[in-house]
């Protein structure tokens, strides 16, 4: 089983990657959204507001991992398909836009500056 783990008030703390091709972004019809919508309309609006300029960041759709034979994979898509203007990195090294990343566990993941953990057990 493969999850992405994030500690942030606005987030679950767990993702399971359930489906072969996950979409991860600000948009409510990725498969992970940041922020996570069910948690950040309960967070009290002063906090809110202190996380809206970085979530801003996020692009409306930012990332895909997919799932493929020899493992998880993950690419900097952007919603235009042209990138993510703040960008994906893996362990601090940004990605090549739509390039496709092998991820390995306890990669961290960065979409532009919302952080989280990759973990394959």
């Amino acid at each position: 089983m493969a999850k992405l783990i994030f500690d942030y008030p606005f987030m679950a703390k767990e993702y399971e990657l359930k489906k072969e091709v996950i979409f991860i972004g600000r948009q409510n019809t990725n498969d992970i959204t940041i922020p996570d919508y069910t948690y950040f309309r309960n967070l009290p609006e002063t906090t809110q507001r202190l996380y809206l300029s970085s979530l801003t960041k996020v692009s409306r759709i930012h990332a895909k991992i997919t799932k493929k034979k020899d493992g998880w994979y993950i690419e900097d898509v952007g919603t235009s398909g042209l990138g993510s203007q703040y960008g994906t990195y893996v362990n601090m090294a940004r990605l090549e836009v739509k390039k496709p990343y092998k991820l390995e566990n306890n990669d961290e993941i960065q979409f532009g500056p919302v952080k989280c953990k990759f973990v394959e057990e």
